[in-house]
Parts: C-alpha cells; structure tokens; sequence
C-alpha cells in the first residue's frame, strides 16, 4: 500500500510517501521533500510536483495512492476547508481525482504535531521546564511512554493548540484553535503594544504577537518606542516587573498619531533577521526577542490552565527550536509560572521543546496508518 502524508504550514510544506506492508506492520520511506507555499497556487499543485518527481518517467496516475492524509493551518469541517494563512482553499474529492489517491483525510496541522509526539526520540526534545521533584518523561524503546492528557503549542506562521486527551490506551488530539483568543497582557510594557496594535486590528489575538509575523511586529513596536520589556534585572540579577508610569506621566499607553505614523515605511525586518541582529546585541532586537519569549511563557502557562495536562506541555512550530537559546532564558520560565493563586497548577506541569521539524509530518502519516487498521 501507499500512503502519502502531508504538513503545510503557512510558509513550508512537507510531503513524505512511503510503503506499507499491513501484514507484517513494515513501512519503508520512498521519498520525502521540502516545498516553500509561496511558489505554488495550491495544495493540488505541490502533490503533483511531488509524485511526478518521484515517478519520474511514469504516470503517477498508474501508480495511484491508497490513502493521503494533510494537516492543514486553519479550522477543519469537512472535506474542503479554507486555509488561515495561506490565500488557498482546498478540496478532497478535487485532489483525489486530480493525483490519483483513493482516500483524502484533513486534519488541523496541530492535531497532526500531537499525533506526532509518541514517535519522538529522547534526544529530539529539550526540557524548558521541570517540576520540583518531577520524575520527567518515562520512555520505552527509545519513544515516550504517554499515560495522561497533555498539550501541544507552537509558534510558527501562526500559532497552533491541540489539546490531546489520554483516554487510558490511546492519546486522542481535540480540534482548536487556541490561538486566536485575545492576546491578554501582563505588563504595562504589553498594554501599550496591544494599545497599539488595535490601531491596525479590531481584534488582537496571541497569534498577532506570538508567531513569526508577531515577532516582526514586536521588533517595530520596541523600534518606534523606547519601552522596557516586561522583566527587567534587579541589582541581584533577578527578574522583576518593569514599570513605565512616572508621577508626571501616569497615563498609560498614551499614543500621539504622529508616532504611530513617523515610521510607516520603515523597511520590513524578517523573523530571522531580527534572530540575527538580537545575537549581534542590537537593543531594539532584544527586547523583541526577550519580549517574545515572555508572550511564549505567559500564553503557554494560561492554556495549561484551561486543560489538565500532567503529561506536559510539548512546544513544536518552526520558531521555538531555532530561538532555543532565548528560550532558555528566564523570561519563558517566569512569565509561565506567573499565575498567581493558580500557580502551583502549571508548576506541576513539564515543558518540553520538540527539536523534530517533521512532527506534523510524523502525526500525518500516523493518522494514514490509523485509518487503515481501523477498516
């Protein structure tokens, strides 16, 4: 059997096809590729150059696919869904017919990274977070052993959710889309950027600042004002709350038009310039790091609050990995655990950082496999 799996994100798109032998359980990988979303007009249209790279001379036509599985960027209800941060709208029966594969199946690209999880290797995560005394995964033949419910974030393009509930055999990812509540500050420094922000957008959500757009936002926020971020180090070099009222000023997130408007056409900045330009000590740069990473510890703490997630909290997405270093910092620590008298809660619970780019991608090709059992 073939089975063709898929995971498009807002900027990339990972396809992997492989063989399956249901007899003996077998799998061997016959191809796998990376494609950037910008240089194609559709789902449809990477599949083809996909399997026609891969067939080569042959008509991928005659060598139709058994089952295809795509996690997608965006809510999915049915067999044609509208991506969120892509101008695509993709369509199951339309691709069946068009690259020769008997079964379609969608899913949220993060119900596919929870998938993913159970086939991560020890050394593919990176513990942010451990409770005092905490025990830490348990692991078995090289792959974590899951015995309760846990979480999976990620900043990437967007922001993706997927709470997995464990329901004593098996670990069942629940459809959501986390990250559009409202972004939700914690700081004076974070009021005056949402003050901000809702000059451009009615609604702000944690996926405005808390993703790879949103780190470009937070660079041009700290460019067009000399704000501190949300911690700052004392004498002893501990993290305590910055304050930016004076006596002579106790207005908060004052804002004249003419500020917002002196910079408008300032050159974009990309997220891995300004990656770049925080490791080289540029002071705007590294309040937009720090401040990102704060937004990361706050958003993932309130969400480990709204789902009873022992296991922990597993942090995939194509950002988190590449700014591990920041990551490390104290900032996400503090800024997680910043939950007043709920604190002891998300103190109980472990963050893990998934260092695994094909985690969707994993979780894709599992549900492929699901799916064929249970026929």
């Amino acid at each position: 059997m073939l089975f063709l799996a898929g995971d498009i994100g807002g900027t990339k798109a990972l396809l992997q096809l492989i063989e399956f032998e249901p007899d003996s359980s077998a799998r061997q990988t016959l191809a796998q590729q990376r494609y950037l979303c910008e240089q194609f007009d559709s789902l449809q249209s990477i599949i083809q150059h996909f399997l026609h790279s891969f067939f080569s001379e042959a008509d991928p036509v005659s060598n139709p696919i058994d089952s295809a599985c795509f996690g997608l960027p965006g809510p999915v209800c049915g067999s044609r869904v509208r991506l969120t941060n892509l101008p695509w709208v993709v369509d199951a029966g339309e691709i069946e017919q068009a690259c020769s594969i008997s079964q379609v199946f969608f899913i949220n690209d993060f119900h596919g990274a929870a998938l993913g999880v159970e086939a991560l290797s020890k050394s593919q995560l990176d513990t942010l977070y451990k409770p005092e005394g905490g025990q830490g995964l348990e692991f078995k033949f090289g792959r974590p052993v899951l015995k309760g419910n846990f979480l999976v974030i990620g900043a990437g393009t967007g922001l993706g959710v997927a709470p997995v509930f464990f329901d004593g055999t098996h670990a069942i990812p629940v459809a959501h889309e986390g990250g559009h509540f409202d972004f939700a500050p914690i700081s004076e420094t974070q009021q005056c950027l949402l003050n901000w922000l809702w000059q451009e957008y009615e609604h702000v959500s944690y996926e405005r600042v808390l993703s790879g757009p949103g780190l470009e936002r937070l660079y041009q926020f700290f460019l067009n004002f000399d704000y501190p971020t949300t911690y700052v180090r004392d004498a002893s070099q501990k993290l305590k709350k910055s304050r930016i009222k004076s006596p002579q000023n106790d207005e908060l997130g004052l804002f004249i038009a003419e500020d917002l408007d002196r910079n408008e056409n300032q050159d974009s900045v990309s997220a891995s310039e300004i990656h770049s330009r925080a490791e080289a000590g540029e002071p705007a740069a590294v309040k937009a790091m720090t401040e990102f990473v704060t937004i990361y510890g706050a958003f993932v703490g309130a969400v480990a609050l709204l789902w009873n997630a022992p296991q922990g909290v597993f942090l995939a997405g194509g950002v988190a990995s590449k700014i591990e270093a920041w990551m490390e910092l104290p900032y996400f620590r503090e800024a997680y655990l910043e939950k007043g008298r709920m604190k002891s809660i998300v103190a109980s619970r472990p963050v893990y950082l998934v260092a695994d780019e094909t985690l969707g991608l994993q979780g894709a090709m599992q549900y492929n496999l699901n799916q064929s059992q249970s026929q």
